[in-house]
């Protein structure tokens, strides 16, 4: 394990055992990975670290390709830090499943595993106040993109947004987890599809969305020879979502859909235009929609 000299202000600052001097800033996401996970350091031997899963509702289906319930090898990295104070923090770290020879070994359907930790300042030291094991499963490839969310001026949350493509077809999704006393809540406040396109997914779809949708490149010879069949919907939709976090409780949440559907039964029509605002609002730990829908299809 490397020693991290901490700042002149805190002397060597030498890591011991699970807490350090403290700094005159917050410990790096390093520095916690190496308390949460001992031995951790960051270099390819030192992010191999083991992880423990329960239960995994849904891996009948394929939905955690690569995962299995107990004791896993998994390459380890940090992905976020939550400041809550002055004297908490909470770090998440991204985990992917380890081949035996430690590289990565993430299928397409293989979710990113997310993991959290949390530590309190005591004595003017850094110390692990408690652990939490994988919350969430999400993502393709082993990847997805983790953020920090205000629900309102007391209470954040984390945003994981992850999506990929297969056969043409592209779609994104959203869940959020609120932090509940510096942990993360299981189960999230909402999960929702953020985006769908199929404009590659069947040859007559780049030509029944315009002229609202530019079409595609295509790395095919196969050509579109108008014979258009009604047995598909075509659509290319996109969002943005935001919450007012102005107040004392959870915003609203609203998200904007804009691009283009054609609907099969309406295949030879031009297509509509899609401008859609969704509202979900905060009760009791769940988001819910209070106005307008989610015109993303079901991919």
């Amino acid at each position: 394990m490397k020693v991290t000299t901490l700042g002149a202000a805190a002397g060597m600052g030498a890591l011991l055992g699970a807490a350090w001097a403290a700094p005159p800033a917050p410990p790096s996401a390093e520095q916690l990975m190496a308390l949460a996970l001992p031995g951790w350091r960051d270099d390819a031997g030192g992010r191999l670290q083991t992880a423990t899963l329960p239960h995994l509702q849904g891996s009948a289906r394929g939905a955690y390709a690569g995962w299995h319930e107990g004791v896993n090898q998994v390459l380890a990295e940090p992905a976020l830090v939550l400041h809550p104070d002055a004297d908490h923090l909470t770090l998440i770290a991204g985990l992917v499943p380890a081949a035996a020879d430690g590289k990565p070994a993430a299928a397409h359907l293989t979710p990113m595993a997310l993991a959290a930790w949390r530590f309190e300042r005591r004595d003017g030291a850094w110390r692990l106040a408690g652990s939490q094991d994988v919350f969430a499963l999400r993502g393709f490839s082993g990847s997805a993109s983790v953020r920090a969310v205000a629900l309102s001026q007391r209470q954040q949350a984390v945003a994981v947004e992850y999506g990929s493509c297969f056969q043409g077809y592209c779609g994104s999704w959203l869940a959020l987890y609120e932090v509940d006393k510096g942990m993360l809540r299981h189960q999230p406040v909402v999960e929702l599809a953020l985006s769908g396109i199929n404009v590659n997914g069947a040859l007559d779809c780049a030509r029944r969305l315009q002229p609202l949708v530019k079409p595609a490149p295509r790395d095919t010879a196969i050509r579109d020879d108008g014979s258009a069949s009604a047995g598909h919907d075509c659509y290319a939709i996109e969002s943005a979502w935001r919450i007012d976090a102005a107040h004392d409780r959870p915003g609203d949440l609203t998200i904007r859909y804009q691009g283009a559907i054609s609907r099969a039964e309406t295949h030879a029509a031009a297509p509509v235009a899609i401008d859609q605002r969704q509202v979900l609002r905060y009760e009791s730990g769940r988001y819910r929609a209070v106005s307008g829908f989610n015109p993303v299809p079901p991919i």
